[in-house]
């Protein structure tokens, strides 16, 4: 249950971060008159939102792996 807890912690402790660095430049969006200057910065976003859903993606895989009560591949050498 401990490695489960750990990989959902780590998820939410980076996830946290990349959304707060994300909405760095979201927030001045709400500022700006000009539409396609809000596309640009839409678009810079984008990527941060895509980052979280690949930890949360990586997260889903991690723990289905816990399940699975595989060894780490380093232990297999």
């Amino acid at each position: 249950m401990g490695k489960y807890i750990s990989t959902i912690i780590i998820t939410i402790i980076f996830s946290i971060i990349i959304l707060l660095y994300g909405s760095a430049f979201l927030i001045p969006m709400f500022g700006i008159g000009n539409s396609m200057a809000k596309l640009l910065l839409i678009i810079i976003v984008l990527p941060f939102i895509a980052l979280v859903g690949a930890l949360i993606y990586n997260m889903y895989e991690r723990i289905k792996e816990i399940k699975e009560d595989n060894k780490d591949d380093i232990s297999k050498y």
